[in-house]
């Protein structure tokens, strides 16, 4: 299920951009809307997701990928959670910088879009007549 969210997000973000994506995005839609109604998923996109990580681990490292196994379901709830909180901040900093100009109103100088913007605006001067 939390394989199946992060995955919606991802790809539907992809699909905007390339169609190669939109099946999977379509996929990882009916994964989530079937689990909110308490129904299990039929689409497999969680199991096929962990095979492929799995795979690529399991190649350098057979201890790893035994360790994430067993608790791949524990491994994706965290990364989840990373996922939302990130875009949560994400979100607040473009949010401060629409409304007061950079994205940490405590200590504008810390913020490196308002150093690149101020940055960009000495070096390239607007003209006025």
């Amino acid at each position: 299920m939390v394989l199946c969210l992060v995955a919606l997000v991802v790809f539907a973000v992809l699909a905007v951009f390339s169609a190669r994506y939109r099946p999977l995005a379509l996929e990882a839609f009916e994964c989530v809307a079937r689990r909110m109604t308490l129904r299990p998923c039929e689409t497999g996109l969680d199991q096929r997701i962990k095979a492929k990580v799995l795979s690529k681990i399991l190649a350098k490292s057979p201890g790893t990928a035994r360790f994430i196994n067993k608790n791949f379901e524990v491994i994706s709830w965290v990364f989840t959670i990373i996922f939302f909180v990130s875009l949560a901040y994400s979100l607040l900093a473009v949010y401060n910088l629409y409304v007061f100009g950079t994205c940490t109103p405590e200590s504008p100088g810390a913020c490196v879009i308002t150093a690149l913007k101020n940055a960009t605006a000495t070096a390239c001067p607007t003209i006025t007549p």
